[in-house]
């Protein structure tokens, strides 16, 4: 084997480590998502930093369930949580006319869970980080 050939294959697994140090650090995410008692069929999921910490992270919201696998996961912290909904049936808003700003898609998650959000969780290091949610509209009584 030619000195190239074997100089190019320790190159290369020298490297190896560097490849896997990218989850380092990082913890998976699991939880449920309910509104108003039951499980939010379809929505999203986002975790912003509040620590200055590198990382942020979000998944889709299925059949009232959530998962960020630890490859994909957040760091050690405390994150601001957003949750998002298109109400059942809902269609895309009409496009706007030019010049006028486009118009908001209607949510069914409440601001308070969403664009006004201050609902904070704290991802623990090696952790069992799941974080179950209850939403509730204004147009349901809290139980």
């Amino acid at each position: 084997m030619p000195i190239s050939r074997i100089l190019t294959l320790f190159a290369a697994i020298a490297l190896l480590p560097g490849c896997s140090q990218d989850s380092e650090g990082r913890q998976g995410v699991t939880g449920s998502v309910q509104v108003d008692g039951a499980p939010l069929q379809t929505g999203n999921i986002s975790f912003t930093p509040t620590e200055g910490q590198a990382t942020a992270g979000g998944a889709v919201i299925s059949s009232g369930k959530y998962a960020i696998p630890r490859d994909n996961g957040l760091l050690a912290g405390k994150y601001r949580v957003s949750i998002s909904a298109p109400p059942p049936g809902s269609e895309k808003p009409a496009p706007a006319m030019p010049g006028e700003a486009p118009p908001l898609a209607k949510d069914l998650i409440p601001p308070e869970w969403n664009t006004a959000s201050n609902q904070i969780v704290e991802v623990k290091k090696g952790g069992f980080n799941s974080f179950p949610f209850e939403v509730f509209t204004k147009s349901a009584t809290k139980k």
